[in-house]
């Protein structure tokens, strides 16, 4: 155990120099001029600052030797003219490295935007995953890239060494002991600054945790899909309640992070007012004593006045250097992860092509590689689930147990259940968003796993519960790729029977989509929106079609008329209705009845009437509901 937390220690030891040193090379890579830039930005700082500190000894030297008007402005303009010179090429090193970084920082979003896309779904739900996205977020946002600012803070710590450097050795020229003292003082400012900075580290995850609920209230209270709950339960004074006392917390936290930092501080300024004291005491004492003149003294205070800004560099700048060269560490960590697509169900052989995947089963240990799926054309694959049983991670009961079935081509198949009985769940281990805990699913005998989750999806097409439609136009929604075949997308429109309000918009699938967001955008209701999403699925004509329940919105009559209309234009592909309206799924080839992660019942609604189980019980209950609200009773209860 011992030897684990050494090593575990040490790895964290170097865990700045390695990210720092594997930042420049991919810096380096992608674009030299940067770090070039970093080599010309060191010794021209080193420069200014030098020339800044001689110029007015300069001018003092030529005051008390009593130089002609003519010398001293020879020594104004070669001495101003260099400091200029110096200043103007810093100032362009700097819109160059700017220009560059603004160029890198669109790199690294676009890598970004890819990592995130081409994630894997199961790891997009895990709350470390979304945290860490959350960073990235912020990362995108910033108007400085941590490019920028670990360059500058590379940059000004490089400065910092070689300037305590130069200094060091020309202080020496007057007394060995100034050195050595004004190096002690930095040491000691260093270790403050090093306990402060860890107990920082060691804590700000108290504070992240409370900016993250200070976002979600934030987006809550402003949400234009909330404002009307929000209203209507009375819930603003509850909801300003809480947000004040995250608040509160937060400003806790603020005010802890002050006092840190007031101590850094408080101690910096105590260790260098006496470190600054001691040494110019001892300056005056060598002018009174005749060792030194005018012109040295303003020179050698100005050393010194130097010398503490380099060391105040140092200990701050590498400080921004080790935080942002950790942050950058991490958010690679974390786009390197996204980018190991299904990590946890594949792996990668050491001792073959190393951007070749490879898929392991832990209970077969079989090891195959992953390939792309392509199916003929107007082929419809059979689908086998065999003893597949799924577990949540970090939980301790399946959701899906020990589940067999075989999905024949071009099969009607509804499956319906109570809330939390698997059937969502189940839809997204067939779309491969999942891997099965234990058992296996086949397309036409073989592991799904053996084929990369892209090449699967390209099959599939789906309606879900929750709508899925971005700011940007109708046909963009509707067709996010390739050519619109317009007449075919229309079709679909009519079969959602969406066609005639579309065709009312002054645009009409060149209007943009997201009201409150852009101006002269449309809402839809949400019945409408899941129109729109059925217009969408039936467009790409995949072999394999999911409705998991996108008719919620609608009443019953409604939801059966869409789904029989579907099922007439779908002849010949496999369609898989989820639904909790029995009436709804009764015209299916077969009806699955799912319990507890189990199919309970199974059959055609005649087989299982006639079994008179628990699907005929729930039938009969949702009849009797739809009964009672056509009687015109109260109340009309929506199953």
């Amino acid at each position: 155990m011992e030897n684990e937390t050494q090593k575990s220690k040490k790895k964290k030891s170097f865990t700045f120099l390695r990210s720092l040193k594997n930042w420049l090379c991919k810096l380096y890579h992608e674009s030299p001029i940067f770090v070039l830039l970093l080599l010309i930005q060191v010794p021209l700082e080193i420069g200014i600052s030098l020339l800044g500190t001689y110029f007015p000894s300069a001018l003092v030297a030529d005051i008390t030797e009593h130089k002609t008007l003519s010398l001293v402005l020879v020594d104004l303009v070669v001495l101003g003219g260099g400091l200029n010179l110096m200043h103007l090429s810093r100032k362009w090193a700097e819109q160059t490295q700017m220009i560059a970084g603004e160029k890198l920082r669109y790199l690294h979003s676009m890598e970004l935007t890819d990592a995130v896309i081409c994630t894997e779904y199961a790891k997009t739900e895990k709350p470390e995953r979304q945290h860490a996205f959350e960073k990235l977020q912020e990362m995108h946002l910033w108007s400085d890239s941590f490019t920028k600012i670990l360059m500058d803070s590379l940059m000004f710590t490089l400065t910092g060494i070689g300037g305590m450097i130069l200094y060091i050795v020309i202080l020496s020229q007057i007394s060995l002991w100034i050195p050595f003292l004004c190096i002690g003082g930095t040491l000691l400012n260093f270790y403050v600054c090093a306990r402060c900075n860890r107990w920082e580290i060691n804590n700000r995850h108290k504070w992240w945790a409370l900016d993250n609920k200070m976002q979600y209230l934030s987006l809550t209270l402003s949400s234009y899909e909330s404002a009307k709950d929000i209203h209507l339960y009375h819930m603003p004074p509850w909801l300003g309640k809480l947000y004040h006392g995250v608040l509160t917390a937060r400003l806790r936290c603020t005010v802890r992070q002050q006092a840190n930092y007031f101590m850094m501080s408080l101690s910096w300024k105590l260790i260098w007012l006496v470190t600054e004291i001691t040494a110019s005491l001892y300056l005056i004492y060598c002018a009174c004593q005749g060792n030194l003149t005018a012109a040295q003294c303003v020179f050698y205070f100005g050393v010194i006045n130097n010398f503490s800004t380099c060391c105040n560099l140092v200990v701050w700048q590498f400080k921004n250097l080790h935080e942002t060269a950790l942050n950058i560490e991490e958010n690679e960590q974390y786009i390197t992860d996204l980018q190991s697509n299904e990590n946890d169900s594949k792996n990668t052989d050491k001792g073959t092509d190393k951007n070749s995947s490879y898929y392991s089963d832990k209970n077969t240990s079989q090891h195959f590689k992953i390939e792309e799926l392509h199916l003929p054309e107007n082929h419809v694959p059979e689908i086998c689930f065999e003893n597949v049983t799924f577990q949540y991670e970090g939980s301790d009961k399946p959701v899906i147990h020990n589940m067999n079935l075989t999905i024949k081509p071009g099969e009607n198949l509804a499956v319906v259940g109570l809330n939390g009985a698997g059937k969502t769940t189940f839809i997204k281990l067939l779309c491969g968003f999942y891997h099965p805990t234990s058992g296996r699913i086949l397309i036409d005998g073989t592991d799904h796993r053996k084929y990369s989750s892209s090449s699967w999806l390209h099959y599939i097409t789906g309606v879900f519960q929750d709508t899925g439609f971005f700011s940007f136009t109708l046909r963009e929604n509707l067709v996010p790729e390739g050519d619109v075949n317009e007449e075919h997308l229309w079709e679909c429109l009519k079969l959602a029977d969406l066609d005639e309000k579309i065709n009312k918009l002054p645009d009409k699938l060149d209007t943009m989509f997201g009201m409150g967001i852009i101006d002269g955008a449309v809402e839809f209701s949400g019945g409408e929106l899941q129109k729109l999403m059925l217009a969408r699925a039936l467009y790409k004509q995949a072999p394999l079609m999911v409705l998991d329940e996108p008719t919620a919105a609608l009443d019953p009559l409604m939801e059966n008329e869409l789904y029989e209309r579907y099922r007439d234009f779908s002849v010949g592909k496999t369609t898989i209705f989820i639904s909790h309206r029995l009436a709804s799924t009764h015209f299916c080839d077969r009806i699955l009845l799912m319990e507890n992660g189990v199919i309970a019942e199974m059959g055609t609604h005649k087989e299982l009437i006639e079994k008179g189980g628990k699907y005929t019980e729930m039938y009969q209950l949702q009849s009797k509901y739809y009964q009672l609200a056509e009687a015109g009773l109260e109340g009309e209860m929506v199953i």
